[in-house]
Parts: C-alpha cells; structure tokens; sequence
C-alpha cells in the first residue's frame, strides 16, 4: 500500500508541477506532421534518414509523443489508480457496503499494466535510435537533445 500511494503521490506532484511551470502545453496534441514523423519510425529510422520533428523548448515533443503522453495522463495512469485503489481497499468497501466486482477491477489493473508496459517498452527501443545508442537515454536524463537550443525565447 505504501508503495502505491507513494506512486500516487508522485504523479500528483507532476501533474501539478506541469501546470505550475505550463509544461502541460507539450501535451497538446496535434496531428500537424504527425505522418512525417510515423513514416520516420516505421521507414526512415532503418535508412538512417535524420529525423523530421526538431526540437526545441516550446515544443519537446514530437506529434506522436505528445498524445502517447496525453494517454498516459489521461487514460493509463488514471485506470491505474482508480483499479489499484479499488483492488487494494476491496475488502473495507464491501464492509462498507459498496459492491465491486473483484474481476473487472483485476481485468482493469491488468489492462492498464499491459499499457503502461508497452510504454516502457516502447521507451526503451526509442532510446537506442539516436545518433548513440545512449543519446536519447541522455536527453531523457537532462531535458535536452544533443543540439537543442538552451536559452528560452
């Protein structure tokens, strides 16, 4: 329990930081390039061509990072608490009279583990396609691509 409400805690404090810095803004999704930039994946990344979306501190992700992050945040993690807090008070909500069934709440954790799962997966491949296998994995760490201009406008 500890460990979830620990979890719990701190995607709060991101959701909150993300409004009070207005970082929230990188996860509006757009569908502008978003083609250039799954050609890029599923063609271009295997031809070594350089990779379409740039950069920069208005804009740190690209269209399709963006809504995998916007469901993250606005479906995943949810699902995940609202399961995971249902599946670890089951007990002292059916004391209290409320009836859930212990099946959907665990086809409903489960589901939302598999996605978070194919997220990280997902993660860790793209960070092995940058121009080092550890380029990317850098950029995550610092907040900054290799290149990427430092001073806000």
């Amino acid at each position: 329990g500890i460990a979830a409400w620990a979890l719990i805690i701190l995607w709060v404090f991101a959701i909150f930081w993300h409004f009070v810095t207005g970082e929230w803004r990188q996860y509006i999704p757009t569908m502008k390039n978003a083609d250039v930039v799954l050609r890029h994946y599923a063609l271009g990344i295997f031809r070594g061509e350089p990779h379409p979306f740039k950069v920069t501190r208005r804009q740190k992700h690209n269209p399709l990072q963006a809504q995998a992050y916007l469901m993250v945040k606005v479906l995943i993690n949810p699902l995940l608490w609202i399961s995971g807090l249902l599946y670890l008070y089951y007990n002292e909500l059916a004391a209290l009279g409320q009836h859930f069934d212990l099946a959907t709440i665990a086809l409903a954790h489960t589901i939302g583990a598999f996605l978070m799962l194919a997220f990280f997966i997902a993660h860790v491949y793209l960070i092995t396609t940058g121009d080092t296998v550890g380029a990317h994995l850098k950029a995550m760490l610092t907040g900054w691509e290799h290149g990427e201009e430092k001073n806000p406008r």
